[in-house]
């Protein structure tokens, strides 16, 4: 028999067999639109406890993926589980699941991989993944992020990430991505970064140290200059770029140029490559 422990202010213990129409052997695969997560424990009867800011409206369907019933929870500090066995654990979550809330969260260091994304209603993402050192992939998969407004911090130091593929962001809503990859040190490649809309960023900090530490390919920083620049930005932002270099002697250093005297932007990066 499995335990699970419920969060939230009125945190319970009750005992559990197989979920209603479970007859045993593989699960059947998570539906596409959910948020899919792997995480660890290390020791028997371990918890995990996904965070979330008390912001928005909860009313999410969680399959643990232990061969547990499914869970619906609608309060923000209600997502804690047990496991019994040690080892990796693929967490599905469906339904109404707004943010996640990695930052300074006891169990930050549990997450190891993001699979999907998922539609399940996303409109914070500010300190999302923050500090999760042990995040080693993040596949955005099929998701619908148009009404997330912040992506402060997102990635704030999560240096085990290489690359990412965000060309599924739609990111039409945000008004802050300071600090989004700020530390991300193993960080080479971002594709899709260049095809942002930050037609709403509206402050001078909204794309402070937006990438330190890590890098975009040359092909990417490039675009992302050129790209922004058509986008008539906001003036006197000052983002920083990490380690990316540009082309010399062609648009993108036209178009960083253009971002510098025109827009009054005053940018960080790699230089030239």
């Amino acid at each position: 028999m499995n335990i699970i422990r419920y969060g939230g202010p009125m945190s319970r213990t009750r005992r559990v067999g197989s979920p209603i129409g479970y007859s045993g052997g593989a699960q059947p695969a998570p539906p596409i639109e959910a948020f899919i997560s792997v995480w660890a424990t290390t020791v028997v009867d371990e918890t995990i406890t996904i965070p979330c800011q008390n912001f928005g409206t909860f009313n999410a369907v969680v399959d643990w993926g232990d061969s547990s019933p499914l869970e619906t929870i609608t309060t923000y500090n209600g997502f804690t589980h047990e496991y019994a066995a040690i080892g990796e654990h693929t967490i599905s979550i469906t339904g109404v699941f707004p943010n996640i809330f990695c930052s300074l969260a006891p169990d930050l260091l549990k997450i190891k991989k993001v699979l999907n994304l998922g539609t399940v209603g996303w409109t914070r993402l500010n300190s999302a993944f923050r500090g999760c050192t042990n995040l080693t992939e993040f596949t955005v998969g099929s998701t619908d992020i148009s009404n997330v407004t912040t992506m402060q911090q997102m990635f704030f130091s999560c240096p085990g990430l290489t690359s990412l593929d965000l060309s599924a962001f739609d990111t039409s809503s945000v008004t802050d991505m300071a600090f989004m990859f700020y530390n991300c040190s193993g960080l080479t490649s971002i594709v899709g970064v260049e095809d942002f809309d930050i037609t709403e960023l509206n402050s001078t900090g909204d794309l402070t140290y937006f990438l330190t530490g890590g890098k975009m390919t040359t092909p990417q920083y490039d675009n992302l200059l050129i790209n922004w620049r058509a986008q008539d930005p906001f003036n006197g932002m000052t983002p920083s770029f990490g380690a990316s270099t540009y082309t010399g002697g062609g648009a993108a250093a036209t178009a960083r140029q253009d971002l510098i005297d025109i827009d009054g932007w005053s940018i960080g990066d790699g230089g030239i490559a």
